[in-house]
């Protein structure tokens, strides 16, 4: 990617002979990602022109260094108000800087510039989901971005989130089962299958797709807890002991309460009542437990050092699920947040730790109002 658009930069332009740059010394330290030499350089030759400029800039934005980069992205558009890698870049930092209105200003101009390019419909889709009255527009153009590639899996799996959040379990349903016509291996598509087939009573197709899920051997549990469900619908319960033995084994004996739960009441249904004794037993000590809250808290912020985010997250979802701690909801966030940089699905988790909570110290009533201040600026 940084190839092509330095390329482009280097010899799409005749005016750029005017800078008097070496194109190929250039072009050596872009592919060997040696930005600060090519600031230095560049900064040395003082470009004037419009694409020099955005030499530069793409250097300093390369190296993580933002203000600068934002400074010879604006001296670009001065000069050409259409630069495509400029509203492209200053978008993606106005994101980065919790400028959401700004950001939407340049994604609406690569829209205007580029009305077939998918990826920037999705771009002005999240920019729209952080503002506050703009979430009809954030869907329209994510489903913009799908009608241009509906083989994008992040947007269809954010287009099928939000009609679930709407309950339009059906057309939810459709848009996923496109996809799977498409590729039918990914997890999140296959675990939201799981969901909208067991919201429309279709117990059936929601085992069929859990199957799936657990053949892969994806650590799904929010997905497994509705599988174990559908199971006992359909009086499978011997099948539902089988996804509490994979969760378990899984999680290393964790498994949620709802699934621990149905394999409980499956053995009693299967008189086999000394085993299902011994897991609703297990109910009762976790609902009893204040402490297993705190060891998958630990697990999840184990995780979060590791920087393996999506696993820290996927603790935090356990957590939550089986006790509701609205603190849970707070980690999620926060995670989205700072680390994956996803402040649309910050500010869902944000908004639920914010309408559960009821602070009971200092640094919960702490906590509560900076939530508060941020779901404002996401």
């Amino acid at each position: 990617m940084i190839r092509t658009i330095i390329f482009m930069l280097l010899f799409a332009v005749p005016a750029m002979a005017q800078d008097n740059i070496d194109k190929a010394l250039l072009m050596d330290y872009f592919q060997e990602q040696q930005f600060d030499k090519a600031i230095q350089y560049l900064e040395g030759v003082k470009p004037q022109q419009a694409n020099g400029l955005a030499l530069l800039a793409s250097a300093y934005y390369q190296s993580g260094q933002m203000m600068p980069a934002e400074k010879y992205y604006t001296l670009v558009l001065a000069q050409d108000s259409n630069h495509i890698q400029a509203h492209q870049a200053l978008g993606n930092i106005a994101r980065q800087q919790k400028q959401p209105l700004l950001a939407i200003a340049h994604f609406e101009k690569l829209v205007a510039l580029r009305p077939t390019n998918p990826l920037y419909y999705k771009q002005l889709s999240i920019a729209c989901g952080n503002v506050v009255g703009l979430q009809d527009s954030a869907f329209n153009y994510m489903w913009m971005a799908y009608q241009l590639n509906p083989k994008d899996v992040s947007v269809v799996t954010a287009l099928s989130a939000d009609l679930i959040d709407e309950k339009e379990y059906a057309r939810a349903d459709s848009l996923l089962k496109q996809y799977m016509l498409i590729d039918s291996s990914q997890v999140m598509v296959i675990s939201q299958l799981v969901k909208t087939s067991y919201l429309q009573k279709d117990f059936s197709s929601a085992t069929l797709y859990g199957e799936r899920l657990m053949a892969m051997n994806a650590l799904e549990l929010t997905a497994f807890s509705y599988l174990s469900v559908s199971y006992y619908a359909l009086k499978k319960y011997d099948s539902c002991i089988i996804v509490y033995d994979k969760t378990a084994a899984m999680t290393r004996g964790n498994a949620p309460e709802t699934i621990i739960y149905y394999a409980g009441i499956s053995y009693a249904r299967m008189k086999q009542f000394d085993k299902s004794n011994e897991l609703i037993q297990r109910c009762i000590d976790l609902a009893k437990s204040k402490s297993l809250d705190s060891y998958y808290a630990t697990l999840a912020d184990n995780y979060e050092q590791m920087k393996q985010f999506r696993r820290a997250i996927s603790y935090y979802d356990t957590s939550y699920y089986l006790f509701k701690d609205p603190m849970r909801q707070y980690g999620i966030g926060r995670i989205y947040e700072q680390h994956l940089q996803d402040p649309l699905n910050a500010k869902k988790h944000y908004r639920q730790y914010v309408k559960d909570a009821k602070p009971e110290n200092k640094e919960e009533e702490s906590i509560h109002t900076y939530v508060k201040e941020r779901i404002k600026n996401l």
